[in-house]
Order: C-alpha cells, then structure tokens, then sequence
C-alpha cells in the first residue's frame, strides 16, 4: 500500500493525576493520534454525545451511562492511543512531573511519524512553561525537529476530549472502579517513568 506525501498524523494531549490510595500517585499524560484528514465526523460524533450544559467532555463530571456511551463511541474511532504514566508523583513538583512525561511522549509520537501536537490549554503562564519546555528540548536534541506543539482550547477542539477519557478510564481501572478500560481491548500502549 502506497501512503500519500501529504498524510499526516496529529496528536491531541490532556493530562491527569490519579491519587488511589492503593499505590503510588500517578502523573497521566496521554494523547490521541489520528489523520487530521479523518478527524471532522468523529468531531461531530463526540459533540452530538456533549451533556448539555457542558463545554467539553470531562471524565470526572460524567455519570457512569455517559461514560460508556462516550467509551464506545472513542473505542470505535480510528486512532490510537498512547500514554506515559509517571510515578510516583510528589504534588509538590507536578510541573516537572509534566515536563519528564511530555520529554518522553514528544519523543514517541516523532517515532510514531507524528508532526503535529495540540496541548491542553491551561493558565497563561503555565501554557508559556510548555513552551519554553519544547525550546529547551529542541536545543538539547531530545524531540524531533519536525514536531510542531501549539496550544489549543478544549471548548473549540472535541479531539482533545478524548485523551481525556481515555486517561479517566485508565485512572478509574487503576482505582479498581468500572471496566471502561476494557473497551479499548489493549489499545493503549503505555510508556511508565519513575519520576
């Protein structure tokens, strides 16, 4: 099969922090990667199943019929998933948490043949930190050149909902609460950091 010069592969990142009493806390960074070319109906699909009221798909705001609903129509998209789970996490120092887990995500997508990467939007400044992070990452050699990373904003961008789920079904299979995470049927490929 013959792939085309202008396919591409986007990725779409959220974050998460599990803390289940059981093990260690967890810093979740996953991210889903799909042809941006495919991506409009699945936009649809995820804004038809949007609760109403609500301005995004978020895991923890959902009741468990909505979880399923949303876990089925995620599972049936053409995509993959990937996450890196760093532990164990001291509140204290999420950002660099943050900043070891993106070191190794940006790094697996470049290999994956990823080009483009869409963070979570989050406060001014910490979206700066981001941003800075790829510039020294650039600089030590330690992420793909070609890999572009822009922030983007929840409310306007459902691809971003569902790493979101994906890492809300993950972090409730870890906490030993709902079978959400079988629905992926090991999808998911998971790098783990000590942090």
């Amino acid at each position: 099969m013959q792939i085309p010069d202008d396919f591409q592969l986007h990725a779409w990142v959220d974050e998460s922090m599990r803390s289940t009493g059981v093990a260690a806390p967890l810093y979740l960074l996953g991210a889903v990667i799909a042809d941006p070319a495919r991506c409009e109906e699945p936009r649809q699909q995820l804004w038809r199943i949007l609760p109403k009221g609500a301005r995004k798909l978020h895991w923890h705001a959902m009741d468990p019929k909505e979880k399923t609903r949303a876990t089925a129509l995620i599972t049936s998209l053409d995509a993959a998933h990937l996450v890196v789970v760093g532990s164990p996490l001291d509140h204290r120092k999420q950002e660099r948490a943050r900043a070891q887990c993106l070191e190794q995500l940006y790094w697996r997508l470049g290999e994956l043949g990823v080009t483009q990467v869409f963070l979570e939007q989050r406060t001014k400044s910490l979206n700066q930190k981001d941003l800075q992070l790829v510039n020294v990452l650039r600089i030590k050699k330690a992420m793909p050149a070609r890999l572009r990373v822009d922030i983007a904003q929840p409310s306007g961008e459902p691809m971003l909902w569902v790493p979101d789920q994906m890492l809300g079904a993950l972090g409730d299979a870890q906490a030993h609460q709902g079978k959400w995470l079988d629905q992926y049927r090991g999808a998911i490929e998971q790098i783990t950091i000590a942090l």
